[in-house]
């Protein structure tokens, strides 16, 4: 098994959702609400045409990017160094040299755009970084990244469910036969990141193809401009993301999310139920459900899909421990203690846990524990990174 190397660098984007029972819902029939929502009537006053969609090349370069990676790697043979030297050359300031890329969280780009305004969220980092390690000859694919739920208790506990994406290079493996191996060595594959504050080796993650990686692009790119206020290009970049790839029930939630903020309730209640139709384990749409029946006054449906989402939130080990956090602030060692070992009985290589039980068992005055846990922070820290 390969033990993923890091480079130091991340962000991600995030998708907000709620629930209900699952129902069949016509995706591409001639007649509902879906199928009204999709056609861009509600929106364009019009059924959108192939030629109104936006289309984006992700992974061009133009020809300063090309002799950009080319210089900054002139001379370096080696594929793992060669992988570094232009990631660092990317983040290192223009005073020292670099191209001084920083992140931004509110504009998802293309690589071109990233590359050209120097700045980048997780997505558009991927892209430039991707798309100049394959000129380079690198094997570079888009990984994604499964990041874990939180939940936020100040603000109605509200259900926060990130992903993530980072570059992962693959290197090159020398055949073994029967004949020695001279000056060769066996170099893990490399994730590249913006960010590893919140990015750990053991989260589920897989590389997704090019097709996906367009359907989050427009997707993104489709909220932000409905926070923007623009709502016809937010529709168009929407659709576009669901004609890349419909088997995602965060872009169905999302493309709900963008009709429930115009108004069209009936429309939303059809798109986040189709997405639960995709994804019946979809938790953002239950409680984006949720929020629905609660504004339209259904009690039912929504008292069925908040317990729904009840029942998830108290038997996940992020919860628990957000809930041991809270305990610890308020001096409750005793409470915090029980949780925080029911989060990690349940979730044995989160190094988070293990931080906050050395400062609970260290507030118990139990030493012996604390060092214990001190311990274990510094296996995960070792094994991982």
């Amino acid at each position: 098994m390969k033990i993923l190397r890091f480079l130091l660098v991340s962000v991600c984007f995030s998708f907000w959702g709620c629930s209900s029972v699952v129902q069949k819902v016509p995706f591409l029939s001639e007649q509902g609400p879906v199928a009204k929502a999709l056609s861009g009537e509600l929106v364009l006053g019009r059924h959108f045409t192939a030629a109104d969609l936006p289309q984006h090349e992700l992974f061009d370069l133009t020809p300063e990017m090309k002799r950009f990676a080319t210089d900054v790697t002139t001379g370096i043979t080696a594929a793992d160094k060669k992988a570094e030297a232009l990631h660092q050359a990317l983040m290192t300031s223009v005073q020292l040299g670099g191209r001084g890329i920083t992140y931004s969280a509110y504009t998802t780009n293309t690589g071109i755009d990233a590359f050209e305004q120097r700045q980048a969220n997780c997505l558009s980092y991927t892209l430039l970084y991707v798309a100049m390690a394959r000129h380079l000859g690198l094997k570079a694919e888009v990984n994604e990244v499964m990041l874990p739920p939180t939940w936020d208790m100040r603000a109605g506990d509200t259900y926060l469910f990130m992903r993530h994406v980072n570059a992962k290079v693959f290197m090159p493996q020398t055949p073994r036969t029967w004949i020695r191996a001279v000056n060769t060595v066996d170099v893990s594959d490399i994730v590249v990141d913006l960010e590893m504050r919140r990015f750990r080796a053991h989260y589920k993650q897989n590389v997704i193809g090019k097709d996906l990686v367009a359907a989050q692009f427009y997707s993104n790119r489709g909220m932000e401009l409905a926070a923007e206020g623009d709502t016809r290009a937010a529709f168009l970049y929407l659709r576009k993301a669901l004609l890349m790839n419909d088997t995602q029930s965060y872009i169905w939630s999302n493309f709900g999310s963008f009709y429930r903020r115009l108004g069209f309730s009936d429309e939303a209640e059809a798109i986040y139920l189709h997405g639960l139709k995709v994804n019946p384990r979809d938790y953002t749409i239950m409680h984006n459900l949720a929020g629905l029946y609660k504004d339209a006054g259904n009690e039912a449906q929504y008292r069925y899909y908040q317990e729904r989402v009840r029942k998830h939130r108290n038997a996940n080990p992020y919860y628990i421990y957000r809930l041991a956090l809270e305990a610890t602030e308020q001096q409750d060692y005793k409470k915090a203690l029980s949780l925080i070992n029911k989060a990690i009985g349940k979730e044995k290589d989160e190094i988070r846990f293990y931080r906050l039980a050395v400062t609970i068992y260290d507030a118990l005055g139990d030493s012996e524990n604390a060092e214990h846990m001190r311990d274990k922070v510094y296996q995960l820290n070792t094994i991982r990174f």
